[in-house]
């Protein structure tokens, strides 16, 4: 009988999802929804958000397999203020509609306004959806900042051109809108994200 509640007990465990804070600080098992890697083991500290999986998304969970103490989170060392599990503050000032992953292309921007001329180099950083980061040497020319421009992208296995307004610029790093995109750039867009994104998770296997 003592068996059979035990065994109640280890299946009733509690799972906590993407997005919930930490309970407490220690080993958690990871178990992923879809078999695109094996149950693991990882240490979480109280508070911290669980993060979503990037092959998963939010199907993955995560459940308590011992605690284990964090020095900051120990009474001789932190005192009484960090003992509480506190929400975690979002900083929206870098939040995208859509979601980016990281890439590194050559890309070349085209000036569409027949008055003005010119084209500039630069590579990617990133690419979503809705836009992308590229990073230009030396400073875009004010001509380009109002300007309808053509992105030409070379992935090394074909290209791909859209046209975008140009929303930001820090440095170098100038960040691009697409607009006007037609419903096949949108797919063609979509494809290469998704491209990237199972490459990431091979890479994570």
């Amino acid at each position: 009988m003592a068996r059979q509640r035990g065994s109640v007990q280890a299946s009733s465990k509690k799972r906590f999802r993407p997005g919930e804070l930490a309970p407490i600080t220690g080993v958690y098992l990871v178990k992923h929804g879809i078999s695109h890697r094996e149950s693991h083991e990882v240490v979480i500290i109280r508070g911290e958000q669980l993060p979503a999986c990037r092959a998963c998304k939010l199907n993955v969970a995560f459940e308590i397999i011992r605690p284990i103490s964090h020095i900051t989170h120990d009474w001789d060392f932190s005192g009484p203020h960090n003992l509480r599990v506190m929400p975690k503050r979002e900083d929206y000032k870098d939040t995208r509609i859509f979601r980016r992953v990281n890439v590194q292309w050559p890309v070349t921007l085209e000036l569409l306004d027949s008055a003005n001329s010119g084209v500039i180099h630069g590579h990617s950083v990133d690419l979503g959806a809705g836009g992308m980061g590229v990073i230009i040497r030396g400073k875009l020319p004010s001509r380009y900042e109002n300007a309808l421009i053509r992105i030409m992208m070379d992935t090394g296995e074909e290209s791909l051109a859209v046209r975008a307004h140009l929303r930001y610029h820090a440095g170098t790093r100038y960040g691009f809108e697409f607009v006007h995109a037609r419903s096949e750039e949108k797919q063609d867009i979509r494809r290469l994200i998704d491209t990237q994104l199972r490459r990431a998770a091979d890479i994570l296997c």
